[in-house]
């Protein structure tokens, strides 16, 4: 389930979307690829400090596989979150071009806790 929802995730960069809301591409991800909630939820939420109460269980960066959730900010504020791919490589929507992008985890911009899904 976790591979298909990464699938789904790769198979949608270059794709222009509207607006600059990474929890918003997230977690449309996760709805079209009918990943179901843990806590009995409907819907995953748009917000990177909502989606991040919605993890099955946070982890450290560094204990991240594919399809894990980063979150970048503070575990009880997080501004921006993407999906792991592996690699120290990340799918977000990338801030000017508002186009879901692979990206690098980088010392200048490194999330502060990762969240699985499952």
């Amino acid at each position: 389930m976790q591979n298909d929802y990464l699938k789904l995730a790769l198979s949608n960069i270059d794709k222009k979307f509207n607006d600059h809301n990474s929890g918003r591409f997230v977690a449309q991800q996760l709805m079209d690829a009918r990943i179901p909630l843990s806590d009995g939820n409907k819907h995953w939420e748009t917000s990177p400090a909502q989606l991040i109460k919605q993890m099955h269980h946070l982890l450290g960066v560094l204990q991240a596989t594919p399809g894990d959730l980063l979150f970048w900010g503070t575990q009880n504020a997080p501004y921006e979150v993407g999906i792991y791919v592996g690699g120290n490589q990340f799918i977000a929507i990338h801030n000017s071009e508002h186009v879901a992008k692979i990206q690098k985890i980088s010392k200048s911009w490194y999330p502060c806790i990762a969240g699985s899904i499952f």
